[in-house]
């Protein structure tokens, strides 16, 4: 697995890029606004996500660790897939979608391209509290919680017991003090 990248900017797309790491050139898929930001040229470090698919392997990179937590979130939504979790960060930070989860705001979920008012409202439903709890602006705490997700936990419960935990724990002191209070 590829978790980051650190190397030269070769060529820029509206969201894909080609990034040259040591003389091995990937091609790795960006937001709008990440791509806004990066030059030709620039040395970039990259977060990654790798998704396999049968006819395709894919790479998406993202310049801060949150926004990379909050895309994997939204492809564990079902009918969210990897081009309209970007298009939510092509348009909206993780800072700014936090606070549109916080004001319930659909009208401005549906400013997403491919998500309707069915999607935009499944979307508020399954991230309810996500942003809410104060997970996402600490690396730790969203991956953390990712994964106590992936371990069967509902989402909803691993975030209020996340936002209860001390500040300035690791992942594994969070996973760990979790799994104690989930059990």
């Amino acid at each position: 697995m590829i978790v980051g990248l650190v190397g030269n900017v070769e060529g820029i797309e509206p969201t894909f890029i080609t990034l040259n790491v040591s003389g091995v050139i990937y091609g790795v898929h960006v937001s709008l606004r990440a791509s806004a930001l990066l030059q030709e040229g620039q040395e970039a470090r990259l977060y990654t996500t790798c998704i396999f698919k049968e006819d395709a392997h894919d790479l998406y990179g993202f310049l801060q660790p949150e926004e990379r937590a909050l895309f994997e979130r939204l492809l564990k939504i079902n009918g969210v897939g990897a081009r309209v979790a970007l298009s939510v960060l092509s348009l909206y930070g993780a800072p700014e979608f936090g606070a549109l989860l916080k004001a319930h705001d659909l009208r401005g979920l549906q400013k997403v391209p491919g998500v309707g008012k069915k999607l935009a409202g499944k979307i508020m439903l399954d991230l309810e509290g996500y942003l809410a709890f104060g997970i996402a602006p600490n690396p730790h705490a969203t991956e953390a919680a990712l994964a106590l997700e992936s371990l069967g936990f509902k989402s909803d419960v691993v975030h209020k017991v996340c936002a209860g935990l001390p500040a300035g724990l690791n992942t594994q002191e969070i996973i760990k003090q979790a799994l104690q209070q989930l059990r």
